[in-house]
This record gives C-alpha cells, structure tokens and sequence, in this order.
C-alpha cells in the first residue's frame, strides 16, 4: 500500500469518526430540542387552561356584578318610593302637629283652670283627711276601751264563776258543817254544856293572804296534800282555808286546811271539786 492509500485511509478513518460524533451531537442536541419543545408545548397548553378558567370567572364575575348591580338598582328604587312615603308621612304628621299644638295651646288653658280647682280638692282633701285621722284615733281609743272593758267582764265573769262555785262549796261545807254542829250541840246539851260562836279568823275571817302550791303529796291515808308559799311570817296559822285557784282560766278547784305551818311555807289538806286537776304553781287566796 502506498504512501497516499495510507494517508486516505486515514483520512477517511477521521472523517467516519468525526461523522459519528456529530451524529450523535446532532441526535444528543434533537432530543433536547424535542424535549424543551414538549414541556413549551405543555407550558403552552397549561397557560391555555388557566386563561380559559380565568376567563370563566371572569364572566362568572361579570355575571354576578350585573345582578348585584340589577339588585343593587331595584333597592335604591324601592328605597328612593319608601323615602317619598317618609316625605309624605312628614308632612301629614307637620299637620297633625300643628293642629296638635293649637289643641295644646287650647288645653294648658283648661288645665290651668283644672289645676286651680285641683288646689282647692286637694285643700278639701287634707282637710278630710285630718277629719278621718282624728275619727280613725276615736274609733282606736274606743275599740281599746272596748278591748279593756272585755278582758275586765271576762275577769269578772272569771271571779264570778269562782265566787259561785266557791258558794256551792261552802253552801255544801256550811249545810255539812250545820248537821255536824247540830249534833254537837246536841251532845254538849246532853252533856250540859253551852257551846258558844266566837270568830277564829281561819276561814272567812281570816286576813288576805296569796300564795301558790309549790308541791302536791298523796300519803297513806288517800288524803291529797300540798305545801304552799306562803307560812307563819304571812300570818298563817294551823286550820287557816286557802281557795286554789287555775289563775290562767279563773276556775274555783277546791280548799286547802292547812295543817301544819312553819316560817315561810304550810302544808295542808286538800278538798273540793275539782282537786284531782290541783297542779303546782295554781293560786292560793283565803279572800277572793
């Protein structure tokens, strides 16, 4: 092979290689082109979707301006009628207050005269009241009168009770004490001897003494026995009477006959009708 076989062997060996690197320079640098043209392509398609969306709410918007405008329109109208109402109302109520003010005008003068003659009522009033005041004090003091009088017939009424039982019980006593007398009489005639009626001042002789029961026995003899307050320093003797009295209703319970005295209490026997409701703290008197 000669010199310049060689050297277009060689040549043509350069010229492959450097086909083949811009070859694939060229298909390396296609593919990048293809590539950034798809993505302008996408790019392109999504700018396309988002101005189509934005379109659509645009007109969305437009839509809904021109109907809040339409709204917007129909509520000044009806605002705008509602206002010339008011504007009319205004001045129908002008009128009626004018007329309202001649009417007041009128009225303050009967007023005047009104409160002039309300004066003279309220005058009149005071006066009957001072009347009804003083009547209402009257009928106080009699109704208290009243109320006094009351308790003093009842306390009366009370005593009055007290007294009649007390004389059914000495009636008893005195008709018991009678026969009882007669037939010592009668013994002491037959035995010669004159009896004779002096006061003991134990029973309705006896001076006025009040006490109460401080306590009430039955011993072995089924007698019912009761110490009261008072004793010899209260002049209390041996044989004295007490009446018991209930003090909170007034009621006669029977007699007491004391039986033994000493300074400042007695003890005594109880007897009448109504001993068996004899209680600690009952009254005690030997008046009434």
């Amino acid at each position: 092979m000669s010199a310049l076989s060689k050297v277009f062997v060689a040549l043509l060996v350069v010229c492959s290689l450097l086909l083949s690197s811009a070859v694939v320079v060229f298909v390396n640098k296609t593919e990048d082109v293809n590539r950034e043209r798809v993505a302008a392509e996408t790019k392109s398609q999504d700018a396309d979707r988002r101005m189509q969306v934005a379109l659509q709410e645009a007109a969305a918007a437009k839509g809904t301006a021109v109907s809040a405008l339409d709204n917007l329109q129909k509520q000044t109208a009806a605002l705008q009628t509602e206002i010339n109402a008011k504007q009319l109302d205004i001045s129908k109520r002008e009128a009626e207050i004018a007329t309202l003010s001649a009417q007041v005008s009128q009225n303050t003068i009967s007023l005047t005269a009104t409160a002039e003659a309300l004066k003279a009522s309220e005058a009149q009033k005071t006066k009957q009241a001072t009347q009804l005041t003083e009547m209402r004090q009257g009928v106080d003091k009699l109704t208290l009168e009243k109320s006094q009088l009351d308790l003093a017939l009842s306390k009366t009424t009370n005593e009055l009770d007290v007294m009649t039982r007390e004389w059914k019980y000495a009636k008893e006593q005195l008709a018991e004490s009678s026969n009882t007398g007669d037939k010592m009489a009668k013994q002491l005639k037959d035995l010669g001897a004159v009896p004779t009626a002096e006061p003991t001042g134990l029973k309705a002789g006896a001076p006025p003494i009040n006490g109460v029961i401080r306590e009430i026995k039955t011993l072995d003899d089924n007698r019912q026995w009761a110490t009261i307050s008072v004793g010899s320093a209260d002049q209390v003797a041996k044989g004295m009477e007490f009446k018991v009295i209930d003090r909170s209703s007034g009621t006669f319970l029977g007699v007491l006959t004391v039986e033994n005295v000493q300074p400042n209490e007695a003890v005594g026997v109880l007897k009448g009708p109504k001993i068996t409701e004899v209680k600690v703290g009952n009254e005690v008197r030997t008046q009434l």
